[in-house]
């Protein structure tokens, strides 16, 4: 394998309502599925890494790999096996065919919530905080929908994101058809917000072999509702337990971000246990049924000097808890990154401009979210 390879570029397409992309990482072009495999922008990133270049789009998993030795990347790599591909063949899409959402989160823009577009509409002062978007609900074009139903047959991958998937129009659909015709070859993902109460996803879980779960978790009880509004954390914490106990594959994905990082003892205590609980059936993914895995935005280290002590001993105690060796390494690098990195002033400001108007607007206080949880 070249020096700095992903196998993502030859193999997987990233679709939502602005684009088509290598990756959700990477610039979203303006195509359709049948003719990604040859566009030339494509075949310039694909030449780079063969080339063993690290291209400017990829800097993300570069900064992950820094803090957390892992990536979208690597990650990509070890599901291939470590695979070196030279040809162009779409078999993993990621299909993120609207942004339907039922959530709000305070990390997320209106390209992938509805919601959150809603919300910029009612209140123009927002436009200063997000990309522009046109409308309140964006949907992926015909031709890419009839393109993925066609080649079922040909897909090893399908992913289905958002937005919320479980409230998207359409998903259901497809995932009928590729029960019903009994399509065995394709490995269903579903990133989700655990939100949902439809039977239809339980009974899924349950039938479906090839089925794995990530559910996308910032926070614990009041903390995740203000983080990411919308939730209802009763409902939240109780998909978390039954999938622990019965999905065949699952993740919890955590976005690291200056809003949870005060947050993240009794989310790590109860992932933990969470862990503990899947492995006690079936051991269902080596030792744990359950992996946690994390991603890191820059506002997560970005703290005035005294914060920023206050987060270092807090992270530090953490680090006390009986954790996986990822939770582990998460911690280890977010603290070697906070210990070095210079204060950006603009940048905070920045961010605590948008959270301020957002507690306005949704009669929320996101400034209790730093006080330290140890509970």
């Amino acid at each position: 394998m070249t020096n700095w390879y992903c196998p993502l570029p030859f193999r997987h397409a990233y679709i939502d309502s602005t684009g088509i992309a290598a990756c959700c990482q990477t610039t979203r072009y303006q195509t359709t599925l049948d003719k990604w495999p040859a566009h030339p922008e494509l075949k310039k990133l694909q030449q780079q890494f063969l080339n063993g270049k690290i291209p400017h789009n990829c800097s993300s998993c570069a900064e992950q790999e820094k803090t957390l030795g892992r990536s979208l990347r690597t990650d990509a790599n070890r599901d291939y096996n470590n695979q070196v591909f030279s040809d162009s063949q779409i078999t993993f899409v990621d299909y993120r065919s609207s942004n339907i959402c039922n959530f709000k989160c305070r990390t997320c823009e209106p390209a992938f919530s509805n919601g959150i577009s809603q919300e910029v509409k009612n209140h123009p002062s927002l436009k200063d905080f997000y990309h522009p978007t046109e409308e309140k609900t964006a949907s992926v074009t015909d031709a890419n929908s009839v393109w993925i139903m066609s080649n079922l047959s040909k897909i090893e991958r399908l992913m289905f994101t958002g937005g919320e998937p479980t409230v998207i129009p359409g998903v259901k659909g497809i995932l009928k058809k590729i029960i019903d015709d009994r399509i065995s070859n394709i490995q269903i993902l579903i990133t989700s917000n655990a939100s949902f109460t439809d039977d239809f996803w339980y009974e899924l879980t349950e039938s479906c072999n090839n089925l794995h779960w990530t559910l996308s978790i910032d926070a614990v009880g009041t903390a995740a509702e203000i983080i990411r509004h919308g939730t209802r954390w009763p409902v939240v914490e109780k998909n978390l337990a039954w999938m622990a106990k019965h999905s065949n594959s699952l993740d919890v994905n955590t976005v690291i971000s200056e809003l949870n990082v005060f947050q993240l003892k009794p989310l790590l205590k109860l992932i933990r246990q969470e862990q503990l609980n899947s492995c006690a059936p079936n051991g269902k993914q080596g030792d744990l049924g359950l992996r946690h895995q994390f991603f890191i935005i820059a506002s997560a280290i970005n703290w005035p000097e005294e914060q920023q002590k206050l987060l270092v001993d807090y992270l530090e105690s953490c680090l006390e808890l009986d954790l996986d060796s990822e939770q582990q390494d998460m911690l280890r690098g977010l603290l070697s990154r906070l210990k070095n990195h210079k204060f950006d002033l603009k940048k905070w400001n920045q961010k605590h401009k948008l959270n301020t108007a957002l507690d306005l607007i949704r009669s929320e206080q996101h400034q209790q979210l730093f006080q330290p949880a140890y509970v």
